[in-house]
C-alpha cells in the first residue's frame, strides 16, 4: 500500500511539473506571439503611411494607452524642452514653449515656430489648428483632457536617453528607418570625433554648471551623454558614486569639495547672466581653483550653459564644438 501510494505521489508530481513547464512554454509563446503581432501591426501601419493609404494610425503611448493620431501630421505642437530632437528629425513643429530653445543650438531654426508659452496657452494653441500635440508635461490629467480637445495628444518623455527618444519619435511619425539611420550615422561620426581627440586611456572629465550662485556637477545626461560616451572620457569616481549610481542627473556642490569631483579635464557651463558670470569669475580666481591639476595643465573649457543638453540638434553640433573647445581640431 505504501509503495503504491509513493508511486502515485511521484506520478502526480511528474504530471504537475510537466503542466508547469507547458504553462510556461504557453506563456512564453503568447508573449512571442503578442510581440510578433505588435511588430506586424507597426510594419503594416508604417507601409500604409508610406503608401499614403492611411489617414490615421493607432499609436501606443508610453503610458500604454491607444491613441488614434494622423498618419502623417503636418501641424505639430510640441510642449517640452527637447525641441531639438524634433527639428533634427524634420518634424513639422508649428508651436512650442520656446523658453527652452535658446542659444547657438537653435540659431535660425525657430523663426517659423510660434511661442505658445510655458507650459502652453490653450487658446493660442487652438488658433494654430494643430493636427497633433506632443506633450512632455503629461502628469496633469485635466490639462491632458483640455489638450486632447484641441488635437490628438500623446505624452513624450524628454528625460529618456537620446537614442530612446529618437526611436520613439520614429514610432510616432512613422520614421523608424530615419530614426535608426540617425543613430547609426551619429555613432560613426562620434567615433571619428574621439579618434581625432586622441584621449589617453582612463583620462577623466567633469562637467560643472554655474546657474547664478549655485554650482552643479552633472552626471551622464545632457552634455555628459556625449562626454561620457563609451569611447570618450572616463567618469571620476565621485561623479559615478554620488550622481550616476544614485540615479541622479546632477548634484549641487560647494567650493570645498571641488577637488573630490574634478577630473583631468573640466568643462564649465555658465548661464548667460551677470550673476552667473560674476560667480564664475570669483571661482576661477579662488586659491583652491588654482590647485586643481586640470587647471594647472590648462585643461579647462568655459562655454555657455545652453550646451547643457543632449537634444539631437545639439549632439550633431557638438561633434564640431567639442574639438574646438579643446583646441584639438
Amino acid at each position: 500500500m505504501k509503495k503504491l501510494l509513493g508511486k502515485r505521489i511521484i506520478l502526480w508530481a511528474g504530471v504537475f511539473s510537466l503542466l508547469l513547464i507547458l504553462s510556461a512554454c504557453s506563456s512564453s509563446n503568447r508573449n512571442v506571439s503578442d510581440a510578433k503581432v505588435e511588430n506586424s501591426q507597426e510594419t503594416v501601419q508604417s507601409d500604409e503611411r508610406k503608401e499614403g493609404s492611411a489617414t490615421t494610425v493607432q499609436y501606443t503611448t508610453i503610458t500604454g494607452e491607444q491613441v488614434e493620431i494622423p498618419a502623417n501630421p503636418k501641424r505639430v505642437v510640441y510642449l517640452g524642452d527637447s525641441l531639438g530632437d524634433f527639428l533634427a528629425m524634420d518634424i513639422p513643429v508649428i508651436g512650442n514653449n520656446l523658453v527652452h530653445a535658446s542659444g547657438k543650438v537653435y540659431d535660425g531654426k525657430t523663426s517659423e515656430i510660434v511661442d505658445v508659452g510655458n507650459p502652453g496657452d490653450l487658446e493660442l494653441m487652438l488658433s494654430l489648428e494643430p493636427d497633433l500635440i506632443i506633450n512632455t508635461y503629461h502628469q496633469d490629467a485635466d490639462r491632458n483632457e483640455a489638450l486632447s480637445k484641441i488635437a490628438p495628444t500623446v505624452p513624450f518623455n524628454s528625460a529618456l536617453p537620446y537614442k530612446e527618444r529618437v526611436t520613439e519619435i520614429g514610432k510616432i511619425f512613422g520614421k523608424q528607418e530615419e530614426a535608426a539611420g540617425w543613430i547609426a550615422k551619429f555613432e560613426v561620426q562620434l567615433q571619428e570625433m574621439w579618434d581625432k581627440l586622441q584621449l589617453a586611456e582612463g583620462e577623466t572629465a567633469t562637467v560643472f554648471l554655474q546657474l547664478g550662485k549655485t554650482l552643479y556637477v552633472m552626471g551622464n545626461r545632457s552634455l555628459g551623454a556625449i562626454i561620457y560616451d563609451e569611447q570618450g572620457f572616463a567618469i571620476p569616481s565621485a561623479v559615478k558614486e554620488h550622481i550616476i549610481d544614485e540615479g541622479q542627473t546632477f548634484v549641487t556642490v560647494s567650493e570645498e569639495v571641488l577637488p573630490e569631483y574634478a577630473g583631468d579635464h573640466l568643462f564649465i557651463l555658465v548661464q548667460d547672466n551677470d550673476e552667473s558670470k560674476t560667480e564664475t569669475d570669483r571661482l576661477l580666481q579662488s586659491p583652491l581653483w588654482g590647485t586643481l591639476p586640470a587647471v594647472q595643465k590648462g585643461n579647462v573649457y568655459i562655454t555657455s550653459a545652453n550646451w547643457n543638453t543632449d537634444v539631437l540638434l545639439a549632439l550633431e553640433q557638438l561633434l564640431e564644438e567639442l574639438p574646438q573647445w579643446m583646441q584639438r581640431q
